[in-house]
């Protein structure tokens, strides 16, 4: 049993050496040979990811190249069945129990499916994370751009000046996205469109259909700002009432069983007075 479970091990420990060679920057010929191999195989990966557009999109949400994703993935897949065989070894020497290989090589196969599923996961929460905190700096953005608005600014002036209000990553990225639809000769709903689609920003798609809407028909470009400001603002109390609302229930219980708690705690003594039969008078 040791001998097989021995060579998966070395076989797997030389595909994480692998993967680790390709993640990190050397200057020798044979750790260069070897990371061109690891990067070859990132490449075949990412052109695979490539395909699968909510991965990609995910991707540029937190700035990660879709390469380092791929080498991630593969360093997952390697070590997933590595640990896997190392438990192996670690019960067959320690404690004398001598698992099937069958078994052996079935677990390795689980670990190293989790190890290469794990990174879409974990990529998959940071991206709604930085969704989320897009979001509430867009309703920022929106806010300024509707106060520069009230103010008599012109309507694409105050997108851009708005943007550039803030060094945050949101604000960046709006900003990049109009600068690059005006060095197109694109209207600004152009870019911003751009943005949402690469970066599956859903949540912008009113303000953007509202800004195409009275750039292309002529309606008050300045009034449709405003009024999806207002929108933004009152889903924003909506939720903040609702989580509140949600908050206060999720208390209600733990609240109940403290003041049963308490209720026992303060009865306990006078009942056990009653209840106790020397306190209970036998005669006159």
């Amino acid at each position: 049993m040791i001998t097989p479970v021995l060579a998966l091990a070395a076989a797997a420990g030389i595909g994480l050496m692998l993967v680790w060679s390709g993640m990190r920057p050397s200057s020798s010929q044979s750790a260069m040979s070897t990371r061109a191999a690891a990067q070859q195989a990132a490449r075949r990966v990412q052109r695979d990811l490539q395909s699968k557009r909510q991965l990609s999109q995910d991707a540029a949400m937190v700035g990660r190249a879709l390469e380092i994703h791929a080498l991630a993935k593969l360093a997952g897949l390697v070590a997933g069945a590595v640990l896997v065989i190392i438990g192996a070894m670690l019960l067959s020497v320690a404690f004398g129990v001598s698992l099937p290989l069958l078994l052996t090589l079935a677990s390795a196969a689980g670990g190293a499916l989790l190890g290469w599923w794990l990174p879409d996961s974990m990529l998959k929460t940071d991206a709604e994370n930085e969704r989320e905190h897009f979001k509430q700096s867009m309703e920022a953005w929106l806010e300024l751009v509707a106060q520069l608005v009230t103010a008599g600014s012109d309507t694409h002036a105050a997108l851009f000046i708005a943007a550039g209000y803030s060094n945050q990553p949101a604000f960046g990225a709006i900003r990049d996205a109009l600068a690059e639809a005006s060095a197109l000769g694109e209207p600004p709903w152009i870019g911003l469109r751009r943005l949402s689609e690469e970066r599956r920003l859903r949540f912008m798609e009113p303000f953007i259909a509202s800004l195409e809407l009275a750039g292309t028909t002529g309606a008050g470009s300045r009034q449709a700002i405003v009024s999806q400001v207002d929108a933004a603002r009152s889903k924003s109390l909506a939720e903040a009432d609702a989580a509140a609302a949600s908050a206060s229930e999720k208390m209600g219980a733990p609240l109940a069983l403290i003041g049963g708690a308490f209720m026992m705690l303060m009865g306990y003594p006078p009942l056990a007075g009653i209840l106790n039969s020397d306190a209970i008078p036998t005669g006159f």
